[in-house]
């Protein structure tokens, strides 16, 4: 018996040591991951798509939860109030970083600061396009869309989710290299954007490459803010911008990088917690059964992981881009 007593207090002294660390009883059967967006959208559909593999390597399941809104605060502010590391963050880089920039921009009391939040990893990576109905007959490529909002200024609505994410900024920065003008319409996700394209609530939608691949079918993609189309099945083999206008438009900005991410103040109390899941990420996103549904559906290319660090990097520079493009989104969204 003090045996037995002797290796049971052991086993719980041992179990608190690993527990200060985060190792133990980690992790727990059900994890939430929040999603910054809404249903149906692009954080939504890679989620589903890497799901069971992180749950097969973390030996958890999840449940998801919609925190969409208020540009990914409400979501960001979430997950950084979650002390245990039970809690994973999906999100958009730049428009988490931007969600910063513009708060300091407009005085507005910060919800989070990236401080807050720690990166676990990128997931995917993908160009932004501009995307309008199959049947629509005033306009069938960029060039004739950009000369119709320059002849009718301020009719046509395009969409996004917004208020401050990459995809209005592509749109801005249309607007900033052409004399084209239209109203721009935030919606929480792309998802919500989608639907309003196709039911004629907007008459254009900013999207990506990926995350609109479920709509190809039903609407016609005018162009790609790339050097080159990486996709050109999914995208009409839409041409860049740049070279169907004469424009100069930087792509980098526009560019979206989704990116999981966790409380800072619970990595750093549990740090072994923080490294199984940086682990588990990683080795699903190489899991070679992933990688072959990515290819059955032509987007195995959209695929990239970073560490960390190199994931926080992509946010300090992208909250930096975005301090300067601050001024661009006061102007022009309402």
């Amino acid at each position: 018996m003090k045996v037995a007593t002797g290796s049971v207090i052991g086993s719980s002294l041992l179990a608190g040591c690993l527990g200060d660390n985060g190792a133990g009883d980690y992790p727990p059967s059900t994890m939430t991951f929040v999603n910054a967006y809404s249903e149906g959208g692009g954080v939504d559909t890679n989620m589903r798509e890497i799901q069971p593999y992180l749950e097969e390597e973390l030996d958890t399941n999840f449940d998801i939860e919609y925190r969409d809104g208020a540009g990914t605060r409400v979501a960001a502010n979430t997950v950084a109030q979650e002390p245990e590391l039970h809690s994973i963050g999906g999100t958009l880089s730049p428009a988490t970083p931007a969600a910063v920039a513009i708060d300091e921009y407009e005085g507005d009391e910060l919800e989070f600061t990236l401080d807050d939040i720690r990166p676990v990893g990128t997931i995917s990576e993908e160009a932004a396009v501009i995307r309008v109905r199959e049947d629509e007959d005033r306009f069938t490529t960029i060039e004739e869309l950009v000369e119709y909002g320059e002849d009718n200024p301020g009719e046509l609505t395009v969409g996004s989710s917004g208020p401050t994410n990459r995809n209005v900024l592509s749109v801005i920065q249309l607007m900033e290299e052409t004399d084209a003008e239209f109203q721009i319409v935030p919606y929480d996700g792309g998802g919500p954007t989608e639907t309003a394209l196709l039911q004629e609530e907007i008459d254009v939608a900013a999207r990506s490459v990926y995350n609109s691949a479920d709509v190809n079918d039903e609407t016609l993609c005018l162009t790609i803010y790339a050097e080159e189309n990486p996709e050109p099945d999914l995208t009409d083999d839409a041409p860049p911008v740049n070279d169907a206008l004469g424009t100069d438009i930087d792509y980098d900005p526009s560019n979206g990088i989704q990116f999981y991410f966790v409380s800072a103040d619970a990595a750093d109390e549990y740090p072994d917690r923080f490294d199984t899941v940086v682990d588990a990420l990683e080795a699903a996103m190489q899991n070679d059964e992933y990688i072959e549904d990515l290819e059955e559906i032509g987007e195995e290319d959209k695929v990239f992981h970073n560490g960390p660090d190199e994931t926080e990097e992509i946010l300090e520079n992208a909250y930096e881009t975005y301090v300067e493009f601050a001024p661009m989104f006061d102007e022009y969204v309402q």
